[in-house]
């Protein structure tokens, strides 16, 4: 084995944390939700949102004069940031989110942390190329690009797809959760598929 696989190998290893690396881990919950669950769920809904989203902007063109168009998703590079977006998290584990978004300066020391990470370790057995670009992709994932803003708002819509499982199960623990994720997805973000969604959610759920 060459010492380039090697090193691909040591990646692809520490990478598999994610499997174990639990979300939530102060609320109770049934069923085992992982961060590896929590970046392929992103990444699906990203993908069928992006795809829904592309088909709507082909209609409200063809439907036009031809003055404005609104530019389509790149639905590879939605699901590309989106199974990136956590990937620091296999070597820092998962924060909560009250945590490092209600403690100004605690979340700057965590973002600093986080970027030494991905700047210097995550990717280091990977070539050249390949490690900036994921780089690149990783620190972009959620930004003010649509496929970030996208990707940002199926970071919340994932964890309230997975609260709804628990609230299914009996679990009302997630009810709290529930509630913070469909109030930012309302405040934050305007995706007419997902609103849409959101409507249906709200009627059978609260």
């Amino acid at each position: 084995m060459s010492e380039n696989s090697i090193n691909i190998l040591n990646f692809l290893r520490r990478t598999q944390a994610l499997c174990y690396i639990e979300r939530c881990s102060n609320t109770p919950h049934i069923r085992p939700y992982s961060v590896a669950q929590h970046s392929f769920y992103i990444a699906l809904y990203a993908m069928i949102f992006a795809d829904i989203e592309n088909e709507r902007i082909l209609i409200e063109r063809k439907n036009s004069d031809g003055s404005h168009y609104n530019s389509l998703y790149d639905t590879s590079e939605v699901m590309k940031k989106a199974l990136l977006h956590d990937i620091e998290e296999s070597l820092t584990g998962d924060i909560l989110y009250p945590v490092h978004h209600e403690n100004k300066s605690f979340k700057e020391t965590l973002d600093k942390v986080r970027k030494k990470c991905v700047d210097e370790e995550v990717f280091k057995e990977l070539p050249k190329n390949v490690r900036k670009y994921y780089i690149g992709l990783w620190k972009t994932s959620k930004d003010t690009s649509k496929e970030g803003i996208l990707v940002a708002c199926m970071d919340k819509f994932e964890i309230l797809m997975f609260a709804i499982q628990e609230l299914d199960m009996g679990n009302q623990a997630f009810r709290i959760i529930y509630n913070n994720a469909v109030s930012i997805i309302e405040k934050e973000f305007s995706i007419p598929s997902v609103n849409e969604i959101l409507v249906s959610i709200r009627s059978n759920y609260g």
